[in-house]
């Protein structure tokens, strides 16, 4: 078989195994249901009249403005970092799993070799990933829109512009979901790679109160996408971002080295 032959059936069995795959499908279901319904039902929830004291200061900035663009605000805020721990999960269960059960072993016995049985694995994630980012933000354009007709409002250009930001920083939470693969396969532990990425998550937490977020690639996306405030969305400039998106090819190049390298043990 050629190198290509090996990699289209790899992506074959990896596709067969993510549509089989309660993760994955728990994973697309929160993604795609709960981000709208979070963004229509926070902008909602800051422009009534429940909505007093802490609730009122914490939603403050929602509360005001075009009712269209507001919802895709909040959905790129929330999309940022959904999607890095929606993937984050499947990663560790898709990298993980194989290697913590043993079964892993009846894949040095295969034709295909493992570094392309790895890297298949990291483009199947990716593209679902990807597919779960744009069916969100399309499920949070459709409740807006008809959200805003309702309301006499119009679904404008900026509105249209959110919804890119919003898919911009959901594809790029997605990528940085990548170096978890690596993690799943030197830990050959999925609760190992889920104990990573919550402890990634309450890291950025504390850069970015310390002011260090511009240049933390997991706090870039959703800084970007104005959740620190203005002033930390205005740090975030091209080279924050392509930094960002070149975390998921160079996570794939060391996940395939680091399945070349894998013993029987």
């Amino acid at each position: 078989m050629t190198t290509v032959a090996h990699l289209r059936t790899a992506l074959s069995v990896e596709a067969l195994k993510l549509r089989r795959s309660v993760v994955a499908r728990l994973a697309t279901a929160l993604l795609v249901l709960l981000v709208p319904l979070g963004s229509v039902g926070i902008v909602a929830l800051a422009r009534s009249p429940q909505a007093v004291g802490p609730t009122a200061a914490k939603l403050a900035d929602y509360a005001t403005g075009d009712l269209a663009t507001t919802h895709l605000l909040v959905c790129a805020q929330v999309i940022a970092v959904a999607a890095l721990v929606a993937g984050g999960f499947f990663l560790a269960w898709s990298f993980g799993r194989e290697l913590e059960d043993g079964t892993a072993g009846a894949l040095f016995g295969l034709a295909v070799p493992r570094g392309t049985i790895a890297l298949a694995k990291c483009l199947v994630a990716l593209a679902w990933i990807a597919a779960c980012v744009v069916l969100t933000v399309a499920v949070t354009v459709a409740a807006s829109a008809a959200v805003t007709a309702a309301s006499g409002e119009s679904f404008g250009p900026r509105a249209w512009a959110g919804a890119s930001t919003a898919l911009a920083a959901g594809l790029l939470g997605g990528g940085l979901t990548l170096p978890f693969a690596w993690v799943a396969t030197v830990t050959r532990s999925q609760l190992g790679t889920v104990g990573a990425l919550v402890g990634i998550v309450a890291l950025t937490q504390i850069v970015v109160l310390l002011g260090g977020g511009s240049w933390f690639l997991y706090a870039a996306p959703s800084l970007w996408t104005g959740m620190g405030g203005a002033d930390a969305a205005a740090a975030i400039g091209l080279p924050h971002l392509l930094l960002t998106a070149a975390v998921a090819p160079l996570a794939a190049a060391a996940v395939v080295h680091a399945w070349r390298r894998l013993t029987n043990v």
